[in-house]
């Protein structure tokens, strides 16, 4: 697995992939740029081997629900079904979803049903994917307080699953919402296999057993050595757009010299936005203009040189530990909120990390002649989850702050240092269309910096390079740089191509089960070995860490 040999590497392994890409010490191909619930039972235990159910009847939807463009509300023959569950960690999994669904419709009509786990991000994600949800035949989502009974049906689910011409969970980890238990329950009633994906490089456990044998995993994530995974593709095969992005946010920035403009992206998580410490220098608040003037904060030790911590746990860990601590002590009131201000933290988090890097490090500027023979240049990060609140108090599409001068904390003390003459850099809080992705990409510099599975495929597949350690998939991240810097990027199996294959292949179907069964009964093993007994004398809290790939 794609996870396992990650956690076998040392850190210097990414560290020299890293320094070899910055310095172009390796020169790799890019691959795809041409065309351009748990419970203390077992689960569900019925087998699926004997009976293949009936050819359906074309299901019927009545007036007024969410079917789209169906003549006289019946379903295309030969759909898809694609079931999306969305964690509140944010909307990763809605955006790999909607690879999936995308990747599908080459081949067939797809059906999408999301299941929220949480009411935070309903909106927000069902906004996000409004364009591609009213393109489907059919489409619903649900919250995890009316559930897939509440919002679909057990009647119509049933009818969706039986009717499919395949069904893929994708992503979806077992374990962790009440939106299983119906989805198993439907999987059993039509002895029907499906196909389960997680979000790059999780596992699912003994999916086979607590499946019935209907699950089988097919495995995501970075590889490096031919060992199983896949990654979405999906931005090589994106449309150009005509958009001049270093024009738009040089107006935004009030710049009127483009040619002096370099262009970086930088995209964080949404729950890591308090550790990034700004000063704003407005008396009041607000200056007179849109664009307000700030000072980042960094934490220097005594030579003066940011200080940063490879050794720092990610957001994902500090969750994970919670869960462990969670399972073993009842009384345990776990917390989501674990990002923490770099300020109190003592070490400079990623934004502040890149901001120095474009500063002080020519690696980041490397082959780009611009402000070396003294003239200005003006450097503008676009980053949308930074400054989130002014910008949606402002109501606008955009909010943007020019950094001045470096506030370099070092304990108690505070040294304020201006940006060199002819420097200028701005850090422009703004979304990216989705359908505009590449094309912005393409005009951003070589360096970037990216956090979650499909920002980092996009990063990877437009040549650039996320040169900072992300907070969360750092294994994932560590095997994309070791793909690209040894030239291994064509060899990532195309996740696209994989479920195409699984639609319409029968080798390539049984090959998928043999495969999974195999490895779901050698992770069985190894958590009989752990946990002292087979899986019926397991307690509830083991049968979810089993599922959600918590114990291997």
């Amino acid at each position: 697995m794609a996870l396992a040999w990650a956690a076998s590497q040392t850190s210097s392994s990414a560290a020299g992939a890293l320094s070899a890409l910055l310095t172009g010490s390796a020169e790799p191909a890019v691959g795809g740029r041409e065309g351009d619930g748990g419970g203390g039972g077992s689960g569900a235990t019925a087998s699926a081997a004997s009976c293949a159910p009936a050819a359906p009847s074309p299901e019927k939807f009545e007036p007024g629900t969410v079917a789209n463009g169906c003549a006289a509300g019946e379903l295309p023959a030969g759909y898809v079904l694609v079931m999306t569950q969305v964690l509140p960690d944010g909307l990763g999994d809605l955006i790999f979803g909607e690879n999936a669904v995308h990747e599908l419709q080459q081949l067939a009509p797809v059906v999408w049903l999301r299941c929220y786990t949480s009411e935070d991000n309903y909106a927000a994600g069902e906004h996000l994917i409004a364009e591609t949800a009213s393109s489907l035949p059919f489409s619903a989502s649900c919250s995890n307080q009316d559930g897939l009974q509440g919002s679909v049906g057990m009647d119509r689910l049933q009818r969706l699953w039986a009717g499919g011409r395949e069904c893929f969970l994708a992503p979806w980890i077992f374990g962790l919402s009440t939106h299983e238990e119906p989805v198993l329950r439907v999987a059993v009633q039509c002895r029907k296999h499906f196909w389960a994906l997680t979000e790059y490089g999780r596992g699912m456990g003994n999916i086979h057993t607590y499946t019935g044998g209907l699950g089988a995993k097919i495995p995501t994530g970075w590889t490096v050595h031919g060992e199983p995974g896949g990654v979405f593709r999906s931005i090589c095969r994106a449309p150009k757009s005509d958009t001049d992005w270093c024009r738009l946010f040089a107006d935004r920035c009030g710049v009127a010299d483009v040619s002096r403009v370099r262009l970086w992206w930088f995209y964080s998580r949404k729950d890591d936005e308090k550790k990034h410490d700004f000063r704003f220098l407005d008396e009041d608040g607000r200056s007179s203009s849109d664009i307000r003037k700030v000072a980042k904060v960094v934490p220097v030790g005594s030579t003066g040189k940011i200080i940063t911590d490879p050794a720092e746990k990610t957001n994902g860990e500090k969750l994970a530990e919670q869960f462990f601590q969670a399972a073993g002590n009842p009384d345990f009131k776990p917390t989501t909120d674990v990002s923490c201000a770099e300020a109190t933290a003592g070490c400079a988090g990623q934004l502040s990390q890149f901001i120095w890097g474009i500063l002080f490090d020519e690696a980041y500027t490397r082959g780009d002649p611009r402000g070396r023979a003294g003239d200005e240049v003006v450097d503008i990060i676009v980053a949308p989850n930074i400054f989130t609140n002014w910008r949606e108090a402002d109501g606008g599409t955009h909010a943007t702050a020019e950094m001045v001068q470096l506030d370099l904390l070092r304990g108690a003390t505070c040294k304020e240092e201006a940006l060199a003459k002819g420097r200028r850099l701005f850090v422009c809080s703004a979304k990216v269309p989705r359908a505009g992705m590449r094309s912005f990409l393409e005009q951003t510099q070589k360096v970037v910096f990216t956090t979650g599975d499909q920002s980092l495929a996009e990063a990877m597949f437009m040549d650039k390079i996320p040169v900072i350690k992300p907070d969360a998939k750092v294994q994932q991240w560590q095997l994309a740089l070791m793909a690209k810097a040894t030239g291994g990027l064509d060899a990532v199996p195309d996740l696209g191509e994989v479920m195409r294959s699984l639609v319409e292949d029968p080798i390539a179907q049984e090959k998928a089960r043999r495969e999974s069964k195999a490895l779901s009964d050698e992770l069985e093993l190894q958590m009989i070995a752990k946990l002292g007994g087979p899986p019926s004398t397991w307690s509830p809290t083991h049968h979810v860490l089993s599922r959600a790939g918590m114990l291997g």
